[in-house]
C-alpha cells in the first residue's frame, strides 16, 4: 500500500493509480496521436498504434536499480519483489479503466477525430514500463496471459536482473520483450546504474544470455553523454553475443527526477546517435533500418523484415 505522501506525489505527476502497487500515465505520444498530429516512435518502428496504447507499471516502487537517467523518485525504491501482489485480472481492469477516464475529456474537443476517440476508448496495447521493473511482480506470467486472452498486445521492458522471471515468461511470452543494456561493461554499469545488489551486471548478462528465445526480442541502450555514451565496440560485443531482432538507441531524457542527476547539455542530440549507432554497426554488423528525429531514437537490424510492424 502507497502511502499518502508517495500517492499525493505520484498523482502530481499524473499518475493513475491502480490498486496497491499499479498505475498508468497518459504519455505525451497518446495526447498528440489522439488528434492525429503525431505517434511514438513504437508506432513508426512496430505498427503499435500510440492512441491505443496503456503506459503502465504493475510495480511503481520495485526496482534493482537507481538509474542516473531514469525519471523516478529513488527516495521511494524498494529492492525488492512486491508483496501480497494484486490479481492480474484486476490491475488490468484498472489500467484500461483509469487510461479511459483521463481520455474522456478528449471527447469535446474539435481537433480529435471521432474514428481515433472511439478507437482509444478500445485499448488495444499495453506497455509494462513506465515505473520499478515488471519483473518484479511476482504474478507477472499471468498478467501477460491476461493481456492475450484480451487480445491486446505487450511491451515489457526490463533492466534484467530477475533471469529467473525471464525463464518463466518463455512459457507466458510477452509480445516484445526489452532489455535495456546501460553500460559497455561492469565498471560504467556501476556509475550509471548505482545497483542494489551486488551481482547485477551478472545477472543482466545471465538475462542477456536468454534473450534470443523470445520471440522478438530487443536491446535498448538508453545513452547519457559523459556517462554511458562511451566504448561503442564494447556495446557491439554484447549485443552480438545476445543476438536480439532489434537494437534501439536512445538519448536519455531530462525530465522528472532525471533532471536532477543529469544536465540539459548531456542528452545527445538526434544527430549524436546517429553517429554512434553507426559505430556499433561497424562493428557488429548491424543497419540502421529507422529512425525518429524528434524521439533521438533509432533502431537497427541485421536485415529489416515485414514482421517488425504488428497487425493488431
Amino acid at each position: 500500500m502507497l502511502n499518502p505522501k508517495i500517492k499525493a506525489d505520484f498523482e502530481k505527476q499524473g499518475y493513475r493509480l491502480v490498486g496497491n502497487h499499479s498505475a498508468v500515465k497518459v504519455c505525451l505520444w497518446v495526447k498528440r496521436a489522439i488528434q492525429g498530429k503525431d505517434v511514438c516512435y513504437k508506432n513508426t518502428f512496430y505498427g503499435i498504434q500510440s492512441h491505443r496504447c496503456v503506459q503502465s507499471s504493475v510495480t511503481l516502487l520495485n526496482c534493482f536499480h537507481r538509474c542516473e537517467f531514469c525519471w523516478r523518485c529513488m527516495e521511494y525504491t524498494i529492492p525488492k519483489e512486491v508483496e501480497n501482489p494484486d490479481e492480474p485480472s484486476f490491475i488490468l481492469d484498472g489500467l484500461i479503466t483509469e487510461q479511459k477516464k483521463y481520455l474522456q475529456g478528449f471527447k469535446g474537443n474539435k481537433n480529435v477525430p471521432k474514428k481515433l476517440f472511439d478507437e482509444a476508448m478500445t485499448p488495444k496495447h499495453v506497455a509494462i514500463s513506465l515505473a520499478g521493473d515488471g519483473t518484479l511482480y511476482p504474478k507477472l506470467p499471468g498478467l501477460i496471459d491476461e493481456i492475450k486472452k484480451r487480445k491486446m498486445t505487450s511491451f515489457l521492458v526490463t533492466n534484467g536482473l530477475k533471469p529467473d522471471m525471464l525463464e518463466k515468461l518463455l512459457k507466458h511470452m510477452p509480445t516484445q520483450l526489452y532489455i535495456t543494456l546501460p553500460a559497455p561493461n561492469e565498471e560504467v554499469y556501476m556509475r550509471t546504474c548505482k545497483p542494489l545488489v551486488r551481482d547485477g551486471w551478472k545477472r543482466l548478462q545471465k538475462s542477456l544470455s536468454i534473450l534470443h528465445k523470445f520471440k522478438r526480442s530487443t536491446i535498448r541502450l538508453t545513452l547519457v553523454k559523459k556517462l554511458n555514451m562511451v566504448n561503442p565496440e564494447q556495446y557491439a560485443e554484447i549485443i552480438a553475443k545476445a543476438k536480439p531482432m532489434f537494437v534501439e538507441l536512445k538519448a536519455a531524457m531530462p525530465v522528472g527526477y532525471a533532471q536532477y542527476r543529469m544536465a540539459y547539455e548531456q542528452m545527445p542530440r538526434h544527430d549524436e546517435i546517429i553517429e554512434f549507432a553507426k559505430k556499433i554497426c561497424a562493428v557488429s554488423g548491424l543497419k540502421i533500418i529507422d529512425e525518429k528525429q524528434n524521439s533521438r531514437v533509432v533502431l537497427l537490424m541485421k536485415k529489416d523484415k515485414k514482421s517488425r510492424k504488428i497487425k493488431l
